[in-house]
């Protein structure tokens, strides 16, 4: 089962931290996560980031309301286990 833990503010120390799954669900889990916390959003860019030896997704969105945001999500755990050989 997916965990989902922090997410208190847009940093990489205060990032979304998603765990125990593959990339495919993990990147699905990022666009639900998204959608629970912000509602509508239009997604502008994404970028694979390393910082301090971890592996971040940094999501810049647009809300509803035309601000936008950046998005943190610590995928250190799950990324590229989708396709482990």
């Amino acid at each position: 089962m997916v965990k989902i833990e922090g997410g208190d503010e847009p940093s990489f120390e205060k990032a979304i931290i998603i765990s125990d799954c593959n990339d495919m669900e993990g990147v699905k889990q990022e666009y639900i996560e998204l959608r629970k916390r912000f509602g509508n959003y239009k997604l502008i860019n994404q970028t694979l980031m390393d910082y301090k030896d971890k592996l971040y997704d940094k999501l810049k969105v647009s809300l509803d309301t035309n601000k936008e945001i950046d998005v943190f999500f610590d995928i250190t755990n799950f990324f590229v286990k989708g396709f482990e050989i």
